[in-house]
């Protein structure tokens, strides 16, 4: 059976891995962007730099986001099966995050074919990750139905994120602030460490300093890699920024200290989508094993 795999632009794919998905899919591989409004002018994701949109919201531009809509999914579903696709593994962002995800199922209701929508419960390196769980599945011949419930398993298992914004200030404005509300009236005394619980932004940790939080997180990477460590697959760390600075003091910082720990270290821009909600300066990671 020919399956075509579906997903979301806040993976934030490199130009090597969307080549390598398309090559495992025989070229049955769709991403549906999402939009980032600055200042009222609607932009692609990743149509607008990273660098350019934190500059733009440094200095105060008014920044939202629109979900990718039924229709976008709905093309994607059907170029995919006008190619040859039998059915169809569609992966998204955080339902909890967007209504990108029930956009994906709405738009797989009209379709006859096996199109088997899953919440990926995460976004970016995350995403990315359950992307390529979804391609060894296909590559080994399984099923939509074992390849759909392995990503999901994953998803949960296999994949932690933190996070560490400068401000959440850009949470509470989105409505993605989740858990972690309950910071806000301390937000002038804490940095806040933040992770995504089932897809819900959640506080992990309240420290005085960035350095602190800086260090906090790597602490947490450890944590999360005992934790998923399997015999059968190796552990590495993504470490992602909304500047899309490999360079940055903060990426640096971190990248040392992991991989002084004997963790390898990959890095990943920030969606532009995502940055709009969790703001310039923000630095993440996510704590993940391979397929």
């Amino acid at each position: 059976m020919r399956i075509g795999l579906v997903t979301d632009s806040t993976a934030q794919l490199s130009d090597a891995e969307e080549a390598s998905l398309r090559e495992i899919t025989g070229d049955l591989f769709a991403v549906v962007p999402l939009t980032v409004l600055v200042g009222g002018v609607a932009f692609t994701d990743g149509e607008l730099a990273a660098g350019d949109l934190c500059r733009k919201m440094n200095e105060g531009a008014e920044v939202s986001t629109s979900m990718a809509s039924p229709a976008q999914f709905a093309n994607a579903y059907s170029t995919l099966l006008d190619h040859g696709a039998e059915s169809i593994i569609t992966v998204t962002m955080s339902g909890d995050l967007s209504g990108t995800r029930d956009s994906a199922v709405a738009a797989a209701q009209n379709e006859e074919s096996l199109i088997n929508v899953v919440d990926s419960r995460t976004t970016s390196a995350g995403l990315a990750g359950a992307l390529a769980i979804a391609a060894a599945g296909i590559s080994q011949g399984h099923d939509v139905a074992t390849i759909a419930g392995t990503v999901a398993d994953w998803c949960a298992g296999e994949t932690r994120t933190a996070f560490a914004p400068e401000t959440l200030e850009h949470l509470r404005r989105g409505g993605r602030i989740g858990a972690a509300s309950s910071l806000l009236g301390r937000a002038l005394q804490i940095v806040p460490v933040l992770g995504l619980n089932a897809g819900v932004v959640a506080p992990v940790a309240r420290v005085r300093t960035r350095t602190k939080a800086l260090e906090r997180m790597v602490a947490l990477a450890g944590e999360a890699a005992t934790e998923i460590d399997s015999d059968e697959q190796d552990v590495y760390v993504e470490i992602q920024h909304a500047d899309g600075e490999p360079s940055h003091p903060d990426v640096v910082m971190l990248r040392e200290k992991i991989e002084g720990a004997g963790l390898p270290t990959t890095f990943r821009t920030l969606s532009t989508i995502i940055t709009a909600h969790v703001g310039s300066g923000t630095i993440g990671i996510t704590v993940q094993t391979r397929p």
